[in-house]
């Protein structure tokens, strides 16, 4: 009946054209055709949506374009209709949580949408359709005809502005509406509005067209009166103060809401929103960045951004494929390095002091020299013909290993040939004492460890229990490599990166893959991790995991995205990036000084000698009783008359 009605008045007021007829769908054909031609300048995807139960003039204008945009060859179209679709434009969608309906696709997004109908209602249903569509692309271009007849103007821009609103809660602003003049049908004004109006206007999610329409072209029986673009660019780099709701995960030294940490990511941030004169308003969560349960719905602080608590994600969020599906992200800044940090190796037994002062080779070296030494010592005095004393093989081997030791032997030789030998011999056993002791006892200052694990293989092999944070569960879930997906399926996520280092350091149960970046500044804040020397408990893999850089995220289409991510770029080029890295190391260094002042008081100046720093020597001691007990008791046995007895037999048997 409403159009009935507004066909009537309209009819009554031209007389002779049919609001029905060829005249008025070549006059609107003609016109969206126009605006087509002059503003969808690239080729790509172009949404023609399409509803049923619609007016004569709406299949006809739609069936004129369909057939000039298939002639032009531009553009890849696809119709789009809506089915059981839920109204969306009207509901409160603060509690959205579901971001579409369909799963992904590898298909492009849609560069532009052509919507043609009769009123709103069929509008609000659409709508839900193409939201809810993968194709779904909020900063393409929309041109949409509202081909509603009626007696006075202010009832197409109340529909108008609602059409605006709802688009402008899913973030789409580059629309522009057309609708039939009153009285006038054959001329249609074209409207659309500035979201961003500062400082009156900041495009907060409450903020609708209502009252901010702009007529910013006509058409004239089918052709523009202005020749003037009607896509103008709504985002201005002046925002006047407005304020940014910003959702941040408490993560160092990313971000935190200690006035006194580096939070560098928000130092980037700031500084990236004072070049658009905005302020930002930290929201600080704890948790985790969140992961999809099911299409389109997600946990954690991106259920929180999906519910609109606030415009902009971040916190060393790095790159997600998931993510990347459903909402916008600015282009990445800031690098980090992933490593797995481990417990340390225990300490050493002290008693193994005495063997852990040379290596192998040296050891080797002296049992060699030791044999030749003994064996020259003897030779050399049988030749010479020198006391039957320096001619004993036994003696011989025990004048050796008593030089050594550095102490004088009993009988000195009396040939020159032994002197001199004797004489080298010294000065090498000489030099090796020195260089024992001075090695001995930089390992009895120096703590010792045994075999540190260095390998992810050694780490799943070791049995400790080993994890992160959620979101690099999935990096070794989603692999390829067989190996990664042992580790996947071994992965146990944390949420207190903190408590989990001090699981890792101190009570040595569990392994930990982390940034470089979070564990420095971690290690300079906790003293749990360190001992009373300053030496970490804990050790990183030499080799890095991966190299991965963070990013922020929005809901999809965030206006200012593209926008934020020239600037950030920008700034990575003008060397940002590594100066934030260079005043979080200067700040972490003096924070870590602090540390060490702290423990080094609670640290004596003096070191006093302890059971353990003898060990080695009790040792020591211990096998020369045995040797020695051992030693008495072979000699009772051999001078007991039976054993002389079987000697002297198996002398006479071997004809000895």
């Amino acid at each position: 009946n409403e159009h009935a009605d507004g066909s009537a008045d309209v009819n009554k007021c031209e007389g002779t054209v049919n609001p029905y007829g060829p005249t008025v769908v070549k006059d609107y054909a003609n016109c969206i055709s126009t605006i087509i031609e002059n503003e969808f300048n690239e080729p790509g995807l172009l949404i023609f949506a399409n509803t049923n139960n619609v007016s004569t003039s709406v299949s006809n204008i739609r069936t004129v374009l369909l057939k000039r945009l298939h002639e032009t060859m531009n553009f890849s179209v696809e119709i789009m209709s809506p089915g059981k679709e839920v109204e969306i434009c009207d509901k409160d969608n603060y509690n959205l949580g579901v971001l579409h309906v369909d799963t992904f696709v590898a298909i492009p997004s849609a560069n532009y949408f052509i919507i043609i109908i009769d009123s709103y209602t069929d509008f609000s249903y659409l709508a839900s359709k193409l939201i809810r569509s993968r194709s779904w692309n909020p900063f393409a271009k929309f041109v949409i005809l509202l081909f509603n007849y009626v007696r006075n103007d202010k009832i197409n821009i109340e529909y108008v502005e609602k059409v605006l609103s709802c688009l402008f809660k899913y973030n789409a602003i580059n629309i522009v509406i057309a609708v039939p003049q009153a009285r006038n049908v054959r001329n249609a004004i074209i409207y659309s509005w500035r979201p961003y109006d500062p400082p009156k206007y900041c495009g907060y999610f409450n903020e609708t067209a209502k009252d901010r329409l702009v007529a910013i072209n006509t058409c004239e029986r089918g052709r523009l009166k202005y020749n003037n673009s009607v896509f103008e660019d709504k985002v201005p780099y002046d925002m006047n103060g407005c304020v940014m709701e910003i959702l941040a995960l408490q993560r160092q030294p990313f971000i935190s809401d200690d006035e006194q940490d580096t939070s560098i990511e928000k130092i980037m941030i700031d500084r990236m929103l004072k070049r658009f004169k905005m302020k930002a308003h930290y929201h600080f969560l704890e948790g985790f960045r969140g992961e999809r349960e099911n299409v389109g719905e997600w946990n954690g602080a991106l259920k929180k951004l999906s519910s609109k608590t606030g415009q902009l994600l971040l916190g060393g969020i790095f790159p997600d494929f998931d993510v990347h599906e459903d909402f916008e992200t600015t282009t990445t800044y800031l690098a980090d390095v992933y490593t797995w940090v481990v417990p340390r190796a225990p300490k050493s037994a002290p008693w193994v002091a005495l063997v852990f002062v040379f290596k192998r080779l040296v050891w080797y070296s002296v049992i060699v020299c030791f044999f030749l030494c003994g064996i020259a010592w003897t030779v050399i005095g049988r030749l010479s013909g020198e006391s039957p004393y320096n001619k004993s093989l036994f003696h011989c081997f025990v004048n050796t290993w008593i030089t050594t030791m550095g102490f004088v032997t009993y009988l000195h030789p009396k040939k020159d040939s032994l002197r001199v030998y004797f004489v080298f011999l010294n000065m090498y056993c000489i030099l090796f004492s020195a260089a024992y002791q001075t090695q001995l006892f930089d390992v009895l200052t120096r703590t010792s460890y045994d075999h540190q694990m260095n390998t992810v293989q050694e780490l799943v092999d070791s049995g400790i229990k080993f994890g992160g944070y959620e979101e690099l569960h999935d990096l070794f879930y989603n692999s390829t490599d067989p190996f990664d997906n042992l580790i996947g399926e071994k992965w146990v996520d944390i949420e207190n990166i903190t408590e989990a280092l001090i699981n890792v350091a101190v009570y040595r149960n569990f392994s930990l893959l982390c940034s470089k970046l979070e564990l420095k500044h971690i290690s300079a804040v906790t003293p749990a991790l360190s001992d009373n020397a300053g030496n970490y408990n804990y050790h990183t893999f030499s080799d890095n995991v991966f190299n991965v850089p963070i990013e922020t995220i929005a809901l999809r289409g965030f206006p200012f995205m593209l926008k934020f991510s020239t600037t950030i770029t920008i700034f990575k080029q003008s060397g940002l990036n590594e100066g934030l890295r260079h005043q979080f190391t200067e700040f972490t260094e003096r924070r870590r000084a602090r540390q060490l002042r702290d423990l080094l008081k609670e640290k004596s100046d003096v070191s006093p000698l302890t059971a353990k720093h003898l060990q080695g020597g009790f040792f020591a001691l211990f096998l020369g009783y045995v040797s020695g007990i051992l030693t008495l008791i072979a000699e009772v046995l051999v001078s007991t008359g039976s054993f002389k007895k079987k000697f002297a037999q198996c002398k006479r048997k071997f004809n000895f």
